[in-house]
């Protein structure tokens, strides 16, 4: 049987330090990073007022129902830079059929109606939903997915494109996650105390919790046959992917960090790799004391020797949205050969002699092979691999 290959043909990335993919990665590769004051809503009952909001100008809170939400204003410019990077237009789309698939992330995407029924901006506001539209828009007529498997849904909705293309239930699928800033969740991570009161500091020995951000990516999945028929733009390749459940906790990761080793293996055993192999780790990375020892412990457990970073340090952490943003930045590190750093972190509490740091700018130089990882309430994980694209 023949095996199908899934590769990367388009991207795009809206975060707090880049409006677009160029920019996104010019400044996490020099250490820029994006979290600061919002000016969104009051933050002075919060325990910080850091967060990594996206610098483009977006409504906040709707005034009518014939108004675009912030989560579908960021969805339009990212499927136009999407569309304009991998050479493809909704006609293109449509002309796939059921084999054009859609699988998109989100947490709080909804939260605008919640929010205008609640001010009673808005009548009968809590049925109303936007998330519908979304692949109308692309000219999607195939299986369609929403995952909202909290802060690791991104990772895994593209990880569901994957594997539609990878057993032939589809041949494209536009896949990746988009949360936009709100004070629901903000306030929901204040009252488990997790919000950082400075900008975050993962792996740091002071880190004491997290910076919320907002934003998305979006990518243009396909099947190696398929891409390579339209000579498309091919970025890397999705080579392997994880996905589990510790069972541990509602909130907190297993601290012997078996959930996360699980599915960073699965992804690994799934490409026929061994973890030496793996040159780069896009870490979770939260900056929370639990989150960051059960990762390094999982890391350590898998072997090898990783450079590892996190992206959150740049431009906090996205909810649903940071698993796609942090793909982006896997991805990106693999097709032009670098490594992000970790910012803000110092002083990094942990000594493993196979895990490499990354701290202040990045380095650049060829990355082969790379994970990204995802680890979320309810002891959701997931990891997904990239590979460096060869034509064979």
């Amino acid at each position: 049987m023949e095996t199908r290959r899934v590769v990367v043909t388009g991207m795009s990335v809206i975060a707090a330090n880049g409006n677009d993919k160029n920019e996104f990665f010019e400044n996490s590769l020099n250490g820029v990073g994006g979290i600061r004051k919002t000016n969104l809503f009051p933050s002075d009952q919060l325990r910080t007022d850091y967060f990594g909001q996206v610098q483009k100008e977006y409504v906040y809170e709707i005034q009518s129902a014939q108004q675009d939400t912030r989560l579908e204003n960021i969805f339009d410019d990212l499927c136009t830079d999407l569309l304009l990077d991998s050479g493809i237009t909704v006609d293109d789309i449509r002309g796939f059929g059921y084999k054009a698939g859609f699988s998109f992330a989100t947490s709080v995407g909804t939260n605008d109606y919640t929010t205008a029924h609640v001010k009673g901006i808005l009548v009968n506001a809590l049925s109303k939903s936007n998330l519908h539209k979304l692949p109308v828009k692309l000219g999607i007529q195939g299986p369609i997915f929403t995952n909202t498997s909290a802060c690791s849904a991104g990772t895994t909705a593209i990880g569901t494109g994957f594997s539609l293309i990878k057993a032939g239930n589809a041949d494209m699928v536009v896949a990746g996650g988009i949360d936009p800033l709100t004070e629901f969740s903000s306030y929901g991570f204040h009252a488990l105390q997790s919000l950082s009161k400075e900008p975050c500091k993962p792996f740091d020995k002071n880190r004491s919790g997290i910076s919320i951000g907002e934003g998305g990516a979006l990518f243009l999945l396909e099947e190696l046959q398929a891409a390579k028929s339209r000579n498309a733009k091919i970025y890397g390749e999705i080579i392997g992917y994880g996905l589990g459940n510790d069972a541990y906790h509602p909130t907190s990761p297993d601290p012997t960090g078996k959930g996360a080793y699980r599915v960073m293996s699965q992804a690994i055993e799934q490409s026929g790799l061994a973890s030496e192999d793996i040159y780069y780790i896009n870490a979770h990375g939260t900056g929370t004391v639990l989150n960051d020892e059960m990762e390094v412990k999982a890391m350590n457990e898998l072997g090898g020797n990783y450079y590892v970073s996190s992206t959150k340090s740049l431009i906090g952490h996205c909810l649903a949205a940071a698993g796609a943003i942090e793909m982006a930045a896997t991805v990106l590190c693999v097709s032009e050969g670098a490594v992000f750093p970790t910012i803000n972190s110092m002083d990094v509490e942990f000594d493993h002699p196979k895990i490499t740091f990354v701290k202040d700018k990045g380095i650049k130089q060829p990355v082969k092979y790379a994970l990204s990882n995802s680890f979320a309430f309810g002891g959701n994980a997931a990891s997904i691999l990239i590979g460096a694209y060869k034509d064979e």
